[in-house]
């Protein structure tokens, strides 16, 4: 498992870095790059927030909780104010309404969406900024014969961009894919699926969220690295937050936000 998750991690980042070369560029690529004017003028950096290192919080009153990624929240108001701007923020519910607003430039910045050879198809990324596990969640899973969770033949679920990534890395194969985290937990609750795949962050607050489910994390499956996600050929946008993220890591205050926002040590993600 180490050797394929190294392997994910170095092809990932060796993706980031070639990914201008791409010939799957839409035409925007082609235009004048007015993307760090257009904020400027604006007064306004537009930023889509995923829910991919979010917490299931639950509402009073209403049925199904909320996903809220304080981290890429907070980290958005830190980019905005270095760069002497307003951020807007823009909340996903469903996979895929990041690149939808990146490609039709209703959102500047997506943070942060996992780094997948599918994904840099469509978007650019900036230099990654976090590295996180892909953990199972489930109850009672079975075991190999060293002891440990197995998940061959199992029934699981991970949101789509995720099960293709995986499928991909060829680390799982045969993995439902859901458009948003929170009803493939419901059919884990109801017993439709053995287990589902999440980052570190959503899965341990699943578990808090409903203790009486008694769901456990049970293996480590891959990892993935985040990055800021940006249109193509937003290439001045893209220098400048690559410049101000870079200082943000330098001096700790993303690895404090990370841990007041999540309980968790960031993980930077290794050097290319």
């Amino acid at each position: 498992m180490a050797k394929s998750h190294g392997s994910a991690v170095r092809l990932a980042r060796r993706a980031i870095l070639a990914a201008p070369l791409l010939a799957l560029v839409p035409a925007r690529a082609q235009a004048l790059d007015d993307s760090l004017t257009g904020v400027m003028r604006r007064g306004v950096l537009r930023v889509n927030i995923g829910f991919w290192t979010a917490r299931f919080v639950a509402q009073p009153g209403e049925a199904e909780p909320r996903m809220r990624d304080g981290f890429h929240a907070g980290m958005a108001r830190m980019i905005a104010r270095e760069l002497g701007v307003r951020a807007e923020l823009q909340d996903s519910q469903q996979s895929g309404e990041d690149a939808h607003r990146l490609l039709s430039c209703e959102s500047d910045m997506a943070l942060a969406p996992p780094v997948t050879r599918g994904l840099l198809r469509q978007f650019m990324f900036c230099a990654p900024h976090a590295e996180m596990d892909l953990v199972a969640v489930g109850r009672n899973l079975p075991h190999d014969r060293r002891g440990r969770p197995s998940l061959e033949g199992l029934r699981l679920g991970a949101v789509n961009v995720i099960a293709t990534a995986l499928a991909d890395r060829r680390t799982l194969a045969d993995i439902l894919p859901f458009a948003a985290p929170w009803p493939m937990a419901r059919q884990l609750l109801d017993g439709h699926l053995d287990a589902i795949i999440l980052s570190r962050v959503m899965a341990d607050s699943l578990v808090r969220l409903i203790p009486e489910a008694k769901l456990a994390v049970h293996v480590a499956v891959s990892s993935n690295i985040y990055a800021a996600a940006i249109a193509y050929g937003a290439h001045d946008l893209r220098r400048a937050a690559n410049t101000i993220i870079e200082q943000l890591r330098m001096d700790d205050r993303l690895a404090d936000l990370f841990l007041r926002e999540t309980g968790l040590p960031l993980h930077p993600p290794p050097p290319a």
